[in-house]
């Protein structure tokens, strides 16, 4: 047997096994009684906006946190703006008379302007929100009930897109919906490690004690997510709080994206290597441990079907010309197309693909159950699937190589 052809067995067995743990996990944690906070036992929170030239999104995040239901005389709106050289601090500044407050400093990134905000703040909950978010008006006063739990420090939203319209945001659409359930079964089991930077809520004494946002970090968020589990705290996870961002609607936005978070994601794992160790548990020993290997095995499997499929159809195009075999352009092209869906789809492996594609099915199944009917699904879902694999691979591949060679990262 081909060592390819081991690794690959070995990648979707791995892959069949954390699918049925993760399942399990969420299954049992759905029969556990949660401990949450009573509409009389809510505790005062503030959402901090750090903003920097949102001109055109500010206003609507605005109007739709003061539509929440949470109670008005327990809340209250901070924006940051971040030294803007648009109109974004006057347009939040409109707000002020319905009790927004709005500070302005100098430019020094999105970790100084949440920090700013934390120390404005008077909520015992603190939310970081992103200037081009939207919240659905329930997912406040959802996610703050799971703070009755003293060891929870942190808990996260259901993320969605908003209203998906290319290829580039109906890829990210299903990608979003997928997180959902993994984002849930890692919840069970005490093992979120990312979450989601566009709304998040933290319990403000953690940062009291353990300091803010780090300000020199390109994925502020995901480092305080790993320092809350370093420091042996829990973080929830909400699904029934959808929460809508507009994600990047060109490639080379959401390439930039991409390797700013897998990069981000690179070093603070060094950071935090430690907790690569059975005194994390399930964190520690399964679901860190798995995420590398998949992501690594996931890189080169789907680079090596890729390059071996293209080069087989490649000799079969030289052979076919050898023989004076009548092709014009559109022949060649409409073949390598049909060659390379045969070559793959009639690969063993893709009766494991399926299965991995009913699976995924459900999961889709759970999240839309859990925040409402999403009709783009049917368009959407293909696509996913045509285009993910190579994408994921691509942008790990890029991000490795800024890495190894230390190329400057940053949110443009």
């Amino acid at each position: 047997m081909e060592l390819i052809t081991i690794i690959v067995y070995i990648s979707t067995y791995l892959g069949l096994f954390a699918t049925t743990f993760y399942a399990l996990s969420f299954i049992s944690d759905r029969k556990k009684p949660k401990l949450l906070f009573k509409d009389d036992e809510l505790p005062n929170v503030s959402v901090i906006i750090p903003a920097y030239n949102e001109e055109k999104t500010i206003e609507r995040t605005i109007k739709s946190l003061l539509e929440s239901d949470y109670p008005k005389d327990k809340f209250e709106v901070i924006v940051i703006d971040d030294g803007s050289k648009d109109e974004t601090l006057k347009k939040a500044k409109k707000f002020e008379n319905e009790g927004v407050k709005v500070f302005h400093k100098d430019n020094g990134g999105k970790g100084t302007a949440l920090n700013l905000g934390i120390k404005k703040s008077k909520g015992e909950i603190v939310f970081t929100m992103d200037a081009d978010t939207l919240v659905n008006k329930k997912s406040l006063k959802k996610m703050v009930r799971y703070f009755k739990n003293p060891k929870v420090m942190l808990v996260g939203p259901a993320i969605v897109t908003y209203k998906p319209k290319n290829l580039w945001q109906r890829i990210q659409h299903v990608e979003y919906l997928l997180g959902l359930f993994l984002r849930k079964a890692f919840s069970s089991l005490n093992a979120i490690y990312v979450t989601p930077g566009a709304f998040s809520a933290y319990r403000k004494s953690f940062f009291e004690k353990y300091g803010g946002f780090d300000e020199k970090n390109i994925t502020e968020d995901l480092e305080i997510a790993l320092r809350i589990q370093f420091n042996h705290y829990k973080i929830e996870n909400c699904p029934d709080a959808p929460v809508y961002t507009i994600p990047p609607n060109k490639f080379v936005d959401l390439l930039k994206q991409r390797r700013r978070w897998y990069v981000g994601l690179i070093r603070n794992c060094l950071k935090y290597r430690r907790m690569f160790s059975k005194e994390y548990g399930d964190l520690g020993l399964f679901v860190m441990p798995v995420a590398w290997i998949s992501i690594f095995l996931a890189i080169f499997v789907t680079a090596y079907f890729i390059v071996k499929t293209l080069l087989k159809i490649k000799s079969e195009l030289i052979f076919l010309n050898s023989v004076n075999f009548n092709l014009n352009v559109f022949s060649i092209n409409l073949y390598a197309i049909e060659r390379f869906l045969f070559l793959l789809f009639t690969k063993p492996t893709m009766i494991f693909i399926f299965f991995f594609l009913i699976v995924l099915s459900a999961y889709l199944f759970y999240a839309t159950k859990k925040i409402g009917r999403h009709n783009q699904l049917i368009v959407n879902v293909p696509i996913y699937f045509m285009f993910f694999a190579l994408l994921f691979g691509f942008w790990w591949i890029l991000s490795f190589v800024y890495f190894i060679f230390n190329r400057k990262v940053g949110w443009r």
